[in-house]
């Protein structure tokens, strides 16, 4: 009777034994299915946060606007419309003309035969960013005229893309003079240039 006794003993340690293993292996899918879950929730989070439809229409051109150079000294104090431009900074918007301009180059003094330039602009204030936006297809139209007539290497250099900026910059205010009688873009910023 001792012996089966015994062997009663070991049948209980051993199934207490296996039943300990079990619960072991139990507890680590478990953890490990938390640790997954949470990953990919995470990783879901993490990349929704950074997905165009829930970033401003404006922020390429708000980034632009970051690098743009400062004004001289002398030249914060009045603008070249006679108004205080401390006012116009305070409520400076832009606006990215989405999608970026792609057109075909003439090629004869280059290789390069097409140019896309993504485009941003600067207002006064919010309130002209609808304005620009109401006339956008003119104003799209006057740039992919302007910038169809380039040539690459004359834009290849810092100096040759100023330049453009200034005359894209004249180009959307003698539009937006000719269909509002007003001058409300202030600055054509040039988020990416690229030629091939």
């Amino acid at each position: 009777m001792a012996k089966v006794d015994e062997d009663l003993d070991l049948a209980v340690q051993g199934a207490a034994k296996s039943g300990g293993k079990m619960k072991i292996i139990i507890i680590s899918v478990v953890i490990g299915l938390i640790v997954l879950g949470l990953s990919i929730t995470i990783t879901i989070l993490l990349l929704k946060g950074d997905t165009p439809a829930n970033a401003p229409a404006n922020a390429p051109a708000k980034a632009a606007a970051k690098h743009a150079p400062e004004p001289a000294q002398g030249d914060h104090a009045k603008g070249g419309d006679g108004h205080d431009d401390a006012k116009q900074t305070s409520n400076t918007a832009y606006l990215n003309l989405s999608p970026a301009f792609v057109v075909n180059l003439d090629g004869k003094e280059s290789d390069i035969r097409y140019l896309q330039i993504s485009v941003s602009v600067q207002v006064g204030k919010e309130s002209d960013l609808e304005i620009v936006k109401k006339h956008m297809p003119v104003l799209r139209h006057n740039l992919n005229l302007l910038f169809s007539s380039l040539d690459f290497n004359e834009i290849s250099s810092r100096e040759g893309k100023e330049k453009l900026s200034q005359e894209s910059l004249r180009v959307i205010q003698k539009a937006l003079k000719k269909s509002t009688g007003q001058n409300i873009v202030q600055a054509v910023f040039f988020n990416s240039i690229v030629g091939q």
